[in-house]
């Protein structure tokens, strides 16, 4: 098996809120979720450094922010406002836009995705 296929061997799914619609007092909410798999994908830290990729925040409370890169094929639809959920229950928020990488041999998507804990 190659590199690129031991890298790239993850199905995540992509969530995002759903049409809203109007709860029983008037007000618009979000609809249910609607959840895509998409396969083919990594998550990994950010370009490659393990190291530094968390931090903790020092304010009377136990928040860690984490973050990773998802490398998704090309012609993903991922948005900001989208939520990653790997196979392993973890679930991350998509931070800003997809960077479209389509100009080299290994084109895909970098998705930047935070985790926020505590």
């Amino acid at each position: 098996m190659s590199l690129f296929a031991q890298i790239f061997s993850e199905t995540i799914t992509i969530e995002r809120p759903g049409e809203p619609i109007r709860d029983s007092t008037g007000a618009e909410v979000p609809g249910p979720p609607t959840r895509v798999d998409v396969g083919f994908c990594a998550v990994i830290p950010p370009y490659g450094v393990t190291v530094g990729s968390s931090s903790e925040t020092h304010d009377a409370s136990m928040t860690v922010e984490t973050r990773r890169v998802l490398f998704a094929p090309l012609g993903t639809d991922v948005r900001a406002a989208d939520v990653v959920v790997r196979t392993n229950g973890e679930r991350w928020e998509v931070v800003g836009r997809p960077n479209q990488l389509s100009a080299t041999s290994l084109a895909h998507l970098e998705v930047a995705l935070k985790e926020v804990t505590g």
